[in-house]
């Protein structure tokens, strides 16, 4: 990626949580006054084409359908971030978190009426964020950055239930007369 301002905090394989109490992937969480960016880099080879989020690759003269949308995908990891992070850091702005996708080797890519912005190439994915208006502080940023970077799951305090021991033979002297 292109070398963002000093005060723009990147992290690679970004890990977040899940309503499932899990963690999902980020390929590159992009912290910045323009907003968040979750960059979902697809290295995918040859021609795809997607409508309403279903994609469909090309293989030979046939299109055939893709069972996982990077659309959906992008868009699950942005409703996931957006719940936990607003959770965690009050008055946040609205619209602040973007999931754009990006191919950067795919030959040809047509898109309509996706859930998240598509990006054929990285110079496409850098002309959409410097291209947002500034809605973040430095202050939000880096309590955003610590957030992520500081993130731990929180342990299920229901204790696990440990198996009862076995009892332990207890030898008996008998008493001698």
């Amino acid at each position: 990626m292109q070398s963002f301002p000093d005060t723009w905090v990147i992290f690679n394989n970004a890990l977040i949580p899940t309503n499932s109490g899990s963690l999902t992937e980020i390929d590159h969480l992009i912290i910045g006054d323009q907003g968040i960016f979750l960059v979902e880099v697809k290295t995918w080879k040859g021609s795809f084409t997607a409508y309403k989020d279903k994609w469909k690759r090309r293989e030979g003269n046939n299109w055939v359908e893709v069972s996982n949308s990077p659309t959906s995908q992008s868009m699950y990891h942005q409703k996931m971030f957006q719940q936990w992070i607003t959770a965690l850091i009050p008055n946040l702005p609205d619209a602040f978190v973007f999931a754009p996708v990006v191919f950067p080797i795919a030959k040809w890519i047509g898109i309509n009426n996706c859930s998240v912005p598509v990006f054929q190439g990285i110079p496409a994915l850098l002309q959409m964020i410097v291209s947002c208006p500034n809605c973040l502080t430095a202050t939000q940023v880096q309590a955003i950055a610590q957030a992520v970077a500081e993130l731990k799951l929180v342990e299920n305090t229901k204790p696990i239930p440990q198996p009862i021991p076995k009892p332990k033979l207890v030898k008996r002297q008998n008493p001698t007369s």
